[in-house]
């Protein structure tokens, strides 16, 4: 049994200005970006709600598990097939993987442990305890994608709950309230009239086309947590799945994954031709072994979320006994200023590079985990 828990949480700000990273729709020739409610306290007391650009938490979460199929496959880790192709379908049904195991001419590969599953399981559609354990553990070893992102067999009550938790990534509340937010449409058009002037009648589609792409500027909050040492554990037992050596492996790629997308900066949509311009503002890192603690809302004032999120961490380890460990990073010495000016005996790392907090993150985590 597993009786150390570490759990990590990261409370993150960042500066995004043109950016199209969550589209939703189009509707005639205006491409949306996604927008959702927010609530917000006005400094008079009233609460008001106001409509804001988002980029969602299905956003992020299928840019941080790109990112964990690349770097788990350089190193030579099992990824599965439809991982592998960000085509995360996470063992749905395992009758479409019986199927394609014999439809696709050998086109599509899949493990010993994915073969033993079809062959087992495929026909099947109720479980005993038992045969449950069994599939997640298949599973489990087939791919680290699914043992981190989790997954669903439909055919039965077999669910991997994620091992990482993302939110949406929304305005912060002074910046929403202050009216620092914008969504506007661009118009472009797709230049072309000799084309069109040559279309024949029986070709619909215009060949010289106007279209509006929103784009959206914010400071955007959101936060990532992931519970290191769920990574190669069971959820139904509570027992290790695979050996030390392989979960600390899958353990370092988890970070090392999330090191890639925020430094990167290469996540969400329409990248190609609106590549935001993306700045960190501050990262509040809360490492927790004995309890899931998270940061407070990055939402908040910046001032108030720094110091609430330390005020919650010395309480909850006064009250639990728990170890908690924060960090703060940040690449400016203004941000550094405010932040030494809220709380004390707080690491700070100021760098240009968010790669250092997860190396920091990781030194801390990584000890606790084992």
């Amino acid at each position: 049994m597993v009786n150390c828990m570490t759990f990590i949480s990261m409370g993150i700000r960042m500066l995004v200005n043109v950016e199209a990273l969550n589209m939703v729709e189009s509707v005639g020739n205006v491409i949306r970006h996604r927008t959702v409610p927010v609530i917000i306290r006005r400094s008079d007391g009233e609460y008001v709600m106001r409509w804001v650009p988002a980029i969602s938490g299905e956003c992020l979460a299928h840019a941080y598990q790109s990112y964990l199929a690349e770097q788990a496959v350089k190193r030579g880790l099992k990824v599965c097939y439809w991982c592998r192709k960000k085509e995360f379908i996470k063992h749905f049904d395992l009758k479409f993987y019986s199927l394609t195991s014999k439809t696709s001419g050998g086109e599509v590969e899949y493990s010993e442990e994915e073969q033993v599953l079809s062959e087992k399981y495929a026909g099947k559609r109720e479980f005993t305890l038992e045969e449950i354990r069994d599939i997640e553990a298949k599973i489990i070893r087939a791919c680290v994608v699914e043992d981190i992102g989790g997954f669903l067999v439909t055919q039965g009550p077999t669910k991997r709950t994620s091992r990482f938790y993302v939110s949406y990534a929304i305005p912060t509340y002074e910046a929403i309230e202050k009216g620092v937010v914008a969504l506007d449409h661009q118009f472009m058009v797709r230049h072309a009239p000799e084309a069109e002037a040559r279309r024949p009648s029986e070709v619909a589609a215009p060949a010289q086309a106007p279209y509006y792409p929103q784009v959206s500027s914010a400071i955007y909050a959101w936060i990532f947590n992931i519970e290191l040492s769920g990574i190669g554990v069971s959820s139904v037992s509570g027992e290790k799945v695979l050996e030390d050596e392989e979960i600390e492996r899958r353990r370092q790629v988890a970070l090392d994954a999330l090191a890639e997308m925020l430094d990167n900066r290469i996540f969400g949509a329409k990248l190609t031709r609106f590549t935001p311009f993306i700045d960190y503002e501050i990262i509040v890192a809360a490492i927790s072994e004995g309890i899931r603690f998270t940061v407070s809302s990055p939402t908040l004032p910046l001032k108030q979320f720094i110091g609430e999120t330390v005020e919650r961490s010395k309480k909850a380890k006064q009250d639990t006994g728990a170890k908690i460990e924060i960090v703060i990073w940040c690449k400016d010495e203004s941000i550094e200023k405010l932040a030494k000016e809220v709380v004390k005996d707080v690491e700070i790392v100021r760098s240009a590079s968010v790669r250092d907090l997860i190396n920091r993150v990781k030194e801390i985590a990584l000890k606790g985990a084992k």
